[in-house]
């Protein structure tokens, strides 16, 4: 690259980290505040906390960036603009691809971090994330379930144990499960302990009962779940049972592996096994999944060249710079939503999945053209106008209601 283009780039690329990184970490820190209660109300320590929450860092910036790219290249265009520094490049008779390289160079840049991420890195963290989570659900039965205390370790699952034993067994066990609101679980053993296996993690019971109540039903057929039907109890005795803790996580239990789409490797989307139970009852998610991760990258590249379609040539004050960038925030933020939309089209029907690709690829080439071309579109022009048409009769009805006198209050003759 010429030092100009080096310049550029420089800007928009110190621009584009610092506010990645700001915008990532506001995000993260509600999400991990969220996650406050293995700390608090769990009695987990804060490094699990830290690991638990710090997974899902790649998601973020994947999602994030591209609105990062968005400012990035709005400012560093702006600022050029502002300090008069694009009106003597465009005096030297350079060709507009000198401003817009370094902009489509930081896009590509930002597109094959979004799809590393994309592909390998969000999909690796979100599967250990589902691991970890099951792990501290294990940790916490074993752990933090005191003696002769009831403990609720999830909203309607609660654990009772009388007596726990230095090699890890739990006597007198009781577990009530209500998270069903039309059944009512109650476990309860003489011995109970925790055993990991390569298949999962689970609860495994001796010498017990398990007891399902059902609730009763209403004359319109509805259940009335404060009213039990205790003649339809069951008792079922056992010697051994097992549950398997993975279920706590929040997944279906009747998947094996309790692993969604987005949590599955881009390699076992793309070569899924035939008796993979994720993708057979969720084909069209997984699908949508798939296509996403090879496309949500692409929309970094989208983001710089719309911007700089907008903002990349010189603009005096008169023409109102800040409606160009209003404009072009409008657009692009809805072009990803469209993109947004054909993903979940892409769940019912497979049609949405050349659109899908369509759309991103499209754009970049517009902006592209516009950009290269040096041409001011009839239309984007158009659309600046109407932009500074309809600030300026907003700032008129605001300096109207401000210059409008006050009803003076009426002066009561005594």
């Amino acid at each position: 690259m010429k030092l100009i283009e080096r310049y550029i780039f420089m800007r928009a690329a110190t621009a584009f980290l610092m506010t990645v990184t700001v915008l990532t970490a506001i995000v993260w820190l509600t999400q991990a505040l969220r996650d406050m209660d293995l700390v608090t109300a769990k009695g987990q320590t804060i490094l699990i906390f830290i690991s638990m929450t710090s997974l899902v860092l790649p998601t973020l910036v994947m999602t994030i960036a591209p609105f990062a790219v968005l400012i990035a290249v709005a400012v560093t265009l702006n600022n050029l603009n502002a300090d008069s520094e694009l009106v003597v490049i465009n005096a030297t008779s350079a060709p507009p691809w000198v401003v817009v390289k370094p902009i489509v160079i930081l896009g590509m840049v930002a597109t094959l971090m979004g799809g590393y991420l994309s592909l390998y890195a969000a999909p690796e963290a979100l599967g250990s994330l589902r691991g970890f989570i099951t792990q501290v659900r294990a940790d916490l039965v074993a752990n933090i379930v005191k003696e002769g205390i009831f403990s609720e370790i999830e909203d309607g699952m609660t654990f009772h144990i009388q007596k726990r034993e230095p090699n890890g067994i739990m006597r007198g066990l009781f577990l009530s499960d209500e998270r069903d609101p039309q059944k009512h679980i109650v476990y309860s053993s003489e011995f109970a302990q925790i055993i990991e296996t390569n298949a999962g993690t689970f609860l495994s019971m001796e010498n017990g009962t398990i007891q399902q109540q059902q609730t009763k039903a209403t004359k319109s057929g509805e259940l009335d779940e404060t009213n039990p039907d205790f003649a339809s109890v069951n008792i079922i005795s056992f010697d051994s049972y097992a549950i398997d803790l993975s279920k706590f996580t929040g997944v279906d239990d009747s998947q094996p592996k309790f692993f969604k789409p987005r949590e599955l490797t881009t390699d076992a989307l793309l070569n899924p096994a035939k008796d993979d139970p994720t993708i057979s009852r969720q084909p069209g998610v997984a699908r949508s999944e798939l296509h996403d991760r090879f496309t949500n990258p692409l929309y970094n590249l989208v983001f710089a060249t719309i911007v700089a379609a907008f903002l990349a040539q010189v603009r005096t004050t008169r023409e109102r710079r800040g409606s160009a960038i209003l404009v072009a925030i409008v657009l692009v933020s809805g072009l990803r939503l469209a993109g947004f939309g054909l993903t979940s089209l892409a769940i019912q029907t497979p049609v949405a999945v050349p659109f899908m690709y369509a759309l991103p690829i499209l754009s970049i080439l517009l902006g592209l053209w516009i950009v290269l071309s040096g041409r001011r579109l009839t239309a984007m022009d158009n659309l600046i106008r109407i932009m500074e048409l309809f600030n300026d009769r907003i700032l008129h009805m605001v300096g109207k209601l401000r210059r409008k006198p006050k009803p003076k209050a009426p002066i009561l003759e005594p």
